[in-house]
């Protein structure tokens, strides 16, 4: 696996740490949504009217085109589960 690089101060990692009622955050539900607008980007469909991958790149601080910014959110999601060591 390789590094992930994340800009220090992005919006994702500010969210990460404000937890909500029964355990949940903002960050969590941004990191599944994108997830799955980035699968149906990656096979010709926009999931909202509002959906820019730029977007995707400021709140979580990283960069590349759909297909390397899936693989670091799908990376970023299974440390967050605890499924990598």
């Amino acid at each position: 696996m390789d590094k992930i690089q994340i800009k220090e101060g992005c919006q994702f990692l500010i969210d990460i740490d404000k937890n909500t009622h029964e355990g949940n955050n903002r960050a969590t539900y941004h990191l599944i949504t994108c997830i799955a607008g980035l699968k149906l980007w990656q096979v010709g469909l926009k999931p909202n009217r509002h959906f820019t991958l730029k977007a995707i790149k400021n709140y979580f601080g990283i960069t590349g085109n759909a297909k390397q910014l899936l693989y670091k959110l799908e990376q970023i999601k299974e440390i967050c589960q605890g499924e990598t060591p």
